[in-house]
């Protein structure tokens, strides 16, 4: 069996343009998708409604670092939290290997060396939290456009 650790696992966005990694995230939550059900009950049914399944509705999640002003996705984050950024790919690598993804133009190609989680969403909301012995935690929301759809490394 191979289990895959968390630790270890990289977080990348891509802004059409640019590949940036996420650098120290403590918390990644892609939040749980719903799927609607179109009733599909004829009227002549007298014992139970009958459906259809329907389109997914990607969900909320958000993202958790604790704030360094030396790391620059740290303040690209909150830079696009604030702005309320749309269109972004997102890409999570597993810790079963460590080559980042890479793009030529607008096409991101993720090494097989490693499992992916492919998702596209904007982010909004930063929110810092000052807790007492603490370190200045940020959570930004992330708004899934997508579901997310898994690689498995090969």
């Amino acid at each position: 069996m191979a289990e895959v650790r968390v630790q270890g696992t990289n977080v990348y966005a891509f802004d059409g343009t640019t590949i940036t990694q996420l650098a120290c995230l403590t918390a990644i939550d892609l939040g749980g998708d719903s799927t609607t059900r179109i009733e599909k009950t004829c009227l002549d049914e007298t014992q139970s409604k009958s459906y259809l399944t329907g389109l997914a509705d990607p969900a909320q999640g958000s993202l958790g670092f604790n704030l360094d002003t030396e790391n620059e996705s740290h303040l690209q984050l909150i830079e696009w939290a604030e702005s309320k950024k749309d269109g972004l790919e997102f890409y999570i690598g597993s810790s079963e290997g460590t080559a980042p993804p890479t793009a030529t133009g607008s096409v991101v190609t993720l090494p097989p060396t490693r499992s992916w989680w492919a998702f596209k969403g904007g982010i909004s909301t930063p929110v810092p939290a000052f807790e007492a012995d603490a370190l200045v935690g940020y959570t930004v929301t992330l708004e899934r456009e997508t579901t997310v759809a898994f690689t498995p490394k090969t």
